[in-house]
């Protein structure tokens, strides 16, 4: 995780992301979006799940920093992958002496894939927003948008063996951003906002991929989505329970029948993140960059 110390509404993400605020952000609310980020972290830690949280203290213009997943991605043996991203100022996040505060945390990286260079052809995959991935059975999943390029997706899959599904999705009649905002995959289950794929061909596919996978499906409304209940994710704690982390207004968007559904498989940990929510137009999932 790392902390939001430059963070407000980045003008540069608003036009493709309908979630985020258009208004400017004060000092104030910075320190609100601050306070948000600590007590998830302490939630988080206080479920037995280890955090390493670090400080965004790098000298560019970085008011998305907070979302780390977007631009690395871990996948065993600490080996990561580096990725491109749309907006000009979110590319200096891989900047940011991440990886070498990590080593000093203890965590040793290997970069064995750098697609970041994609940037100078215009083709984006911002990484675990772009990309929802079931590692169990290597299937990664991928909503197009301007952040999301099919080819370099399909180069991904190829790369690192996984098998792809690509589809489209759309809220308010733009493509969704990330597919991460309509779909979370965990241990037994996906939350998933089926009524976002418009294309039945698609939709269908998906349903048979997260079947075969035997994952129960939990769909969401759109007004779930608009709260965030698709952007959670799936941790395990120090003894391998299962802990799904999530914001409060996502929690608080669960129905009844929903909650008994995945409370069968899960314990659910929140906190409340509506600033950072509102102004930076993601939610808990894209605040975790997860250490295989």
């Amino acid at each position: 995780m790392i902390s939001p110390e430059k963070f407000r509404a980045n003008e540069l993400t608003q036009d493709d992301n309908v979630f985020q605020s258009r208004n400017q952000i004060s000092k104030k609310i910075q320190k609100i979006a601050y306070k948000e980020f600590e007590l998830l972290q302490k939630t988080i830690l206080e479920s037995g799940i280890s955090v390493y949280s670090i400080s965004d203290n790098s000298q560019h213009d970085t008011p998305d920093a907070v979302f780390p997943n977007n631009w690395i991605s871990f996948h065993g043996e600490n080996n990561a992958v580096i990725y491109p991203m749309f907006a000009e100022n979110r590319r200096f996040e891989r900047n940011s002496d991440t990886l070498k505060k990590l080593l000093e945390k203890g965590i040793k990286v290997k970069v064995t894939h750098d697609y970041s260079s994609f940037e100078d052809q215009n083709k984006f995959l911002e990484g675990t927003g772009s990309i929802v991935l079931d590692r169990k059975n290597k299937i990664a999943y991928c909503s197009i948008s301007k952040r999301s390029n099919e080819e370099l997706f399909k180069k991904f899959c190829n790369d690192l063996n996984f098998y792809p599904i690509v589809f489209n999705s759309l809220y308010n009649s733009k493509p969704i951003y990330h597919t991460n905002v309509l779909m979370s995959i965990c241990n037994k289950f996906c939350i998933i906002c089926l009524k976002s794929i418009k294309d039945h061909k698609e939709k269908n596919s998906i349903i048979n991929s997260l079947e075969n996978s035997e994952l129960e499906i939990i769909d969401i409304s759109f007004d779930q989505l608009r709260s965030y209940l698709g952007n959670c994710i799936q941790l395990i704690d120090k003894e391998s329970n299962p802990k799904l982390v999530m914001s409060t207004s996502a929690f608080k968007s669960i129905n009844s029948d929903q909650l008994s559904k995945i409370l069968k498989h899960t314990e659910i940990i929140y906190s409340d993140i509506t600033t950072i929510e509102n102004y930076g137009g993601g939610s808990a999932r894209c605040m975790i960059a997860e250490i295989f």
